[in-house]
């Protein structure tokens, strides 16, 4: 679900992703089934942004050390 210009996934470990060649759909098998969903192609790279996002977000204090390298 999207909240706030933010999607939400399902509070359980992501155990496989699979994308459609047809029609470009990405499925996600979450490690408690009853959380499996398919994804539009722009929703999923909405998710893929925003976790990079926050993933940058959490690391920038360490990006400041100089012991610390990432592309």
């Amino acid at each position: 679900t999207k909240i706030g210009g933010v999607m939400d996934l399902p509070n359980s470990p992501i155990k496989k992703v699979t994308e459609c060649k047809n029609c470009g759909s990405v499925s996600v098998q979450f490690w408690n089934d009853a959380y499996n969903k398919s994804y539009t192609k722009d929703e999923w790279s909405f998710i893929l942004d925003s976790g990079i996002e926050a993933l940058k977000k959490i690391l920038e204090p360490l990006s400041n050390d100089p012991k610390f390298f990432f592309d």
